[in-house]
C-alpha cells in the first residue's frame, strides 16, 4: 500500500492549474510552492492521463 501524500488533493489540483494557466515553468512554480519540480511534473502528467516514464 502506498504512503499517503503529504500534499492534500486540492493543493495538487491548484498547483496543476497554476502551472497550466501561468505560462511559467515547472521549476518556477515548484519553487514558489516549495514542491519538487518532478513531483509537480507527475501531478501535471497524471492530470493529462499520462504516466511518468
Amino acid at each position: 500500500m502506498p504512503c499517503p501524500s503529504k500534499y492534500p488533493e486540492q493543493f495538487r489540483r491548484d498547483a496543476v492549474d497554476l502551472v497550466r494557466s501561468s505560462g511559467r515553468s515547472l521549476r518556477e512554480v515548484g519553487q514558489e510552492l516549495c514542491v519538487n519540480q518532478e513531483a509537480l511534473r507527475n501531478w501535471v502528467n497524471a492530470g493529462d492521463g499520462r504516466t511518468a516514464g
